[in-house]
């Protein structure tokens, strides 16, 4: 084999690895995405202690701002119930460098905050980052959507 075609073969396969490991890191940042979802339905702070970064910085769409502190303790004093959250389509996910993701979804948020029911259609802004092999979300962001 020659070294022309030793290094195209070489080229060739870093790229093939780059698409798998991209790929793998997708499926694990929606899987991410659902364990978030199903954390607050439970209000399973275990779980969302591990699933958010310790520099969480949340931006409710009622202008609303929680540190992952805040959010945890909001959640334990029963601030804010969450009933139900579905994920409306596929995600757009944008991978900024090998340990930080940008993701933007629609979600339909059913629950109770201080007795009062609501029902939010929402745009959602995900910063992800990746720190000892586990990726967590440093930051989001949600609006109304209108449709």
């Amino acid at each position: 084999m020659n070294n022309f075609t030793f290094c195209l073969l070489f080229i060739i396969s870093l790229g093939l690895y780059s698409q798998e490991k991209e790929f793998s890191e997708l499926e694990e940042i929606k899987l991410k995405m659902t364990q978030i979802n199903e954390a607050f339905i439970a209000k399973d702070t275990s779980a969302l202690s591990k699933l958010l970064h310790r520099d969480l910085s949340l931006g409710h769409s009622n202008g609303w701002l929680e540190t992952k502190p805040d959010l945890l303790q909001t959640l334990i004093n029963q601030g804010v119930l969450y009933t139900h959250i579905e994920m409306k389509g596929e995600p757009e996910i944008h991978f900024t460098s090998e340990n930080l993701i940008t993701t933007r979804r629609n979600i339909n948020v059913s629950g109770v905050v201080n007795n009062t029911p609501f029902d939010v259609k929402l745009n959602i802004l995900e910063i992800w980052i990746c720190e000892g092999n586990e990726w967590q979300l440093l930051a989001r962001q949600s609006v109304n959507r209108k449709e």
